[in-house]
């Protein structure tokens, strides 16, 4: 029920609306949106007043969030954007509505990725070589680069609109960070969870260090491939298996056995087969003749073996394989290294010396003379590759630290099966129970020079040794003592080379940024535990678990109390973003625009970079010829709608679908936005000399209606950023300002504005405002720099009947709270307005089908029986007449014109007047129209054939499925739409 009364928060007189003064405001500085003159210097100006610096108030309550630290050499791609996007609004509302909000930037140091670039970075300016200069100055270079170059994903973050708290920015090798590292590493070793043992790990050639399986690339092979890697001049080719005989020891016979990798079997130790193999029961207790070592190996009998996988028989190489590494264990065998950590053969005699792949063809000669090469034949396969050098991973038996996890993964998995730690979307709780449940340890320590070196001492004293874990030489030397039976001064220390994988650093991140282990650093009591983690849900293991892991042992609390895991970003066909495709997207491609001939040189430096291959180079130009020669490349977007674009999908989505002529799109939104602020301010002109008193009462049909959905959108908006489902919001927004604001109310507001009843014009003047300033701040999170620009330039009156603002002036624009416009909301009058823009709708529909012009003021008679709908078009004929650009509207009265006939519903059909000018095309158009239906309803039926098939729903992607399934519900409403015009 609409009430009568005026809403006034301040006070309980009722307010005379044109007695209290219009505010004027400045105009608009251009007659359209233009993004680049908008967003220019705004950031900066609002990083120099202070805007983003977080407010230590104990008053307020708060809410604590730390930006995802991209790498040091990184550079803002549509990932990035969208999960800071996400947070920025989440961010900019609190602070909107009160909160004491702190978001925290910080940049990680990236050990493997910079050490990487410096690298190649040297190489390329003076020739030089890590090498040459030494560890202690190559760190060095590696510092300069960073102050020079390490800087560019921070101000693009900057340009699209992050509101981070930049003065506490953290960099992740700095003094304070590598204190809590090294504080963290050494508590740790003391509660015995950490600990040091050889093992296999992942081992990259290229790079001479261990790498974490986040950084390997499982490759799948289907047919034989030439591969170029790093360290060889000529090709190697995969996809091929190895069958090669054994001969049985003192006997004739010989086991066959299978191998992607021939030149292992050097490093061969055992041949393993099922216990229950009928055929090799007899050979128990046998070995096999090692052709190459002149030496035997036995026949072990393990029920890991598939007896039906090949002959049944499986190599057992334990120095290179991690599956053989656990066999070996359980049947102590030897471990006999022959690849070293270059890459080149070693314990394999006459193959000495030799590189990996150039012994292979060696080996699979010698094997093929001696008679023991039975066949090379195509075979599908998983080859590892490190996704840093593209070099293939070797799994080489290696000393190394460890992080025991079977603890700390049991807490980790309590806190969520509990409900302390919230995972959002709901889905991926599964994930995080398989990850807590796979008890592997964590290797931590890498063979780079960048990073944090390891806190850990080699404590010797005559022959004994111990490893102790120690913020100096000296105390570790005193703790050593104790082991070694000595005094500190007779014992001698070698501090370990090594340096902490990434993740470590990374994942104490959330408490050490806020000043752990200064458990009394104001920051960290006030903003410690964080409120949310927003990160992709590609890392959830990765990172996700093992800050919590960490954040449990570490702090006693979990470090955040809810985890939002967004998609991947994918093109606007549903393929993930990558290099291999071609289909990356620049966001700053996007906000500037850039031509077709822009985005072919960009590549090819790339290419003349070395960031991309030949291949990606050639999928890359024909990506962009085939997406967007049309439009002679990318256009110019802006900041505020690839944002907007970025959020209007469903985030929680295992993946998130970008298209730039949507974003595009957003832009001419924008546009429609800066228009309706233009005009809004053309109408108080014309009332700026009027005097009328008016309250609520006299507000119009459409001025209610309006409102009412106004109060609708407030409420969809409000409960769906509560709930992280931005997509909702951005549509609800869209919805309202497109199309009802823009399209159909401003529009039915000009006669009002242009008639002689100033009354009607000043309840549409307090709507006008109202709306606008309502709509746009429920907007300003997601537009930052179209609605700081537009929302203060809104006209009004020093008291709106309909809602009072606080000043625009302020650092943030108030967040309109769905109780403040409840009063306003009514359902029941909304569908009642439906039925009457729906009838204006279809003889629009109509017109437009049939080719009617609008400058031919066609009659329109209208025949229903609802009577509601009758009173409306009566005392909104002016309005309908004006929106539909048509002729009188004549109700309920007998036909004697030339007609076309539509159906609105069981109560109403639609006549519009046909004149001379048009009579000669209506039979053509509706031949035309039948032909189009039935050709949509064949299609239709095929469309719905495939998407129910076996075939689609066991291949397609669930994204695919999904826009499929969109794609098939607005088949159909546009079929039901040219049905009704027949």
């Amino acid at each position: 029920m609409m009430h009568s009364y005026v809403l006034y928060k301040y006070s309980s007189r009722r307010l005379i609306g044109s007695t209290t003064r219009i505010i004027p405001k400045e105009n608009l500085p251009a007659t359209a949106y233009k993004p680049e003159i908008v967003e220019k210097n705004k950031y900066d100006e609002w990083e120099k007043k202070g805007m983003f610096e977080a407010k230590l108030n104990r008053k307020k309550p708060s809410f604590s969030v730390v930006l995802p630290p991209p790498n040091v050499t990184g550079k803002l791609h549509l990932g990035h954007a969208l999960s800071s996007t996400i947070q920025d609004v989440i961010m900019r509302r609190l602070r909107s509505m009160g909160e004491s909000v702190l978001w925290l930037p910080g940049i990680d140091h990236a050990g493997i990725a910079t050490q990487s670039v410096v690298e190649k970075y040297l190489k390329t300016k003076q020739n030089i070589s890590r090498h040459d200069i030494g560890r202690e100055k190559f760190n060095r270079e590696v510092w300069k680069w960073k102050e020079i170059h390490g800087n560019t994903i921070s101000q693009q973050l900057r340009m699209l609109g992050c509101s981070l708290d930049w003065s506490r920015e953290v960099f992740t090798m700095s003094e304070s960070h590598t204190k809590a590292v090294n504080t963290a590493f050494i508590e740790l070793f003391k509660k015995g969870l950490i600990y040091r043992r050889k093992t296999l790990v992942n081992w990259s050639n290229a790079l001479k260090s261990t790498v974490s399986d986040i950084e390997v690339e499982n490759k799948v092979i289907d047919k034989p491939i030439d591969l170029m890697l790093p360290g060889y001049t000529k090709v190697v080719k995969f996809g091929l298996i190895y069958n090669f005989a054994y001969k049985v020891h003192d006997s004739n016979e010989e086991i066959v056995v299978s191998t992607t990798m021939p030149e292992t079997m050097l490093g061969d130790t055992a041949i393993a087969v099922h216990p229950e193999d009928e055929r090799y029961r007899h050979l128990r207790g046998k070995k096999v003749l090692h052709p190459f070592r002149t030496t035997t190996i036995p026949i072990i009998f393990d029920n890991f073996v598939d007896m039906k996988f090949g002959t049944g028989a499986v190599k057992i190489t334990p120095a290179h394989s991690k599956i053989d590494y656990e066999v070996s264990r359980h049947h102590n065998l030897p471990i006999l290294q022959v690849i070293n950590e270059d890459g080149v053969m070693e314990n394999s005699g006459k193959f000495d010396g030799i590189r990996k792949y150039d012994c292979r063809e060696k080996l699979v000669e010698s094997l093929d003379n001696m008679g023991l090469l039975k066949s090379v034949i195509p075979h599908q396969m998983t080859l590892p590759i490190c996704s840093r050098s593209g070099d293939v991973i070797e799994y080489l038996p290696k000393e190394q630290w460890f992080i025991s996890c079977s603890k700390l993964n049991e807490k980790a998995r309590q806190v969520v099966e509990d409900n302390r730690l919230i995972i959002e979307p709901e889905k991926f709780v599964k994930n995080w129970i398989n990850w807590t449940s796979d008890n592997r340890d964590w290797c931590i320590s890498r063979q780079l020079w960048w990073g944090h070196q390891i806190p850990a001492y080699k404590c010797t004293a005559d022959k004994n040794l111990v490893w102790i874990a120690a913020i100096d030489e000296q105390s570790a030397k005193l703790e050593a003592s104790k082991y070694l039976r000595t005094v500190p001064e007779e014992v001698s220390t070698e501090r370990d080379t090594d340096v902490l994988d990434t993740w470590f650093s990374s994942g104490i991140y959330p408490f050490a940024t806020l000043g752990w282990p200064n458990h009394r650093k104001e920051d960290y009591r006030k903003f410690y535990p964080l409120s949310l983690m927003v990160t992709g849900h590609d890392i959830l293991g990765f990172w996700v678990h093992r800050m919590v892991m960490l954040g449990i042992e570490l702090t006693a609390q979990l470090p955040f109390k809810k985890v939002l895991l967004h998609g991947i970003i994918c093109d606007s066909k549903g393929a993930k973003m990558s290099k291999s495709k071609g289909n990356v997207i620049d966001p700053m491609d996007i906000i500037n625009g850039i031509s077709i001939d822009g985005l072919k040189q960009k590549a090819t430096a790339m290419h003349k970079d070395g960031i991309l291959n030949q291949d990606e180079l050639k999928k890359a130009i024909s990506y962009h010829k085939s997406s967007f020669s049309s439009t002679n490349g990318i256009p110019e977007c802006g900041v505020d709608a690839l944002r907007f674009t970025l959020l209007s999908n469903d985030v929680k989505s295992h993946f998130v679908s970008f298209d730039v002529y949507q974003c595009h799109a957003n832009k001419l939104f924008c546009n429609k936005i800066w228009q309706s602020i233009k005009y809004t301010q053309l109408c108080y002109e014309k009332l700026k000399n009027a005097d009328e008193e008016i309250t609520t009462r006299d507000l119009t049909y459409f001025d209610k209606w309006i409102l009412s959905r106004l109060s609708t959108m407030v409420e969809i908006v409000n409960k769906s950023l509560d709930g992280y489902d931005f997509h909702l919001a951005t549509k609800s927004l869209r919805t309202l300002i497109y199309n009802e604001f823009c399209d159909v109310y401003l529009e039915a507001t000009k006669p009002g504005f242009d008639g002689d009843e100033f009354k009607i014009g000043f309840a549409h003047a307090h709507t006008l405002s109202a709306v606008l300033n309502t709509s746009l701040r429920c907007l300003s999170p997601f537009m930052i720099y179209l609605t700081d620009a537009v929302v203060p330039k809104i006209p009004g009156f020093e008291h709106n009947i309909i809602h009072n603002f606080n000043d625009c002036d302020k650092d943030f624009f108030d967040f309109p709270k769905s109780t403040d416009f409840e009063i306003w909301k009514d359902p029941d009058f909304e569908k009642q307005v439906n039925k009457l823009l729906n009838t204006m709708f279809l003889i629009r529909e109509v017109k437009g089908f049939y080719s009617i012009p609008n400058k031919i003021k066609s009659n329109i008679f209208i025949k229903t029986s609802d009577e509601k709908l009758k009173a409306d078009l009566e005392n909104n004929k002016k309005i309908i007449q004006h929106l539909s650009k048509t002729g009188d509207i004549i109700i309920n009265e007998n036909i004697n014109k030339k007609v076309l006939n539509v159906i609105l519903d069981k109560d109403t059909e639609i006549n519009v007047e046909i004149t001379s000018d048009v009579e000669s095309t209506i039979s053509a158009a509706k031949e035309k129209l039948q032909k189009k239906i039935n050709k949509m309803e064949d299609n239709l039926l095929k469309f719905e054939a495939k998407l129910s098939s076996n075939h689609y729903i066991n291949t397609v992607s669930d994204l695919n499925q999904e826009l499929d399934k969109e794609k098939l519900l607005l088949k159909k409403e546009e079929l039901k739409r040219l049905r009704r015009l027949i």
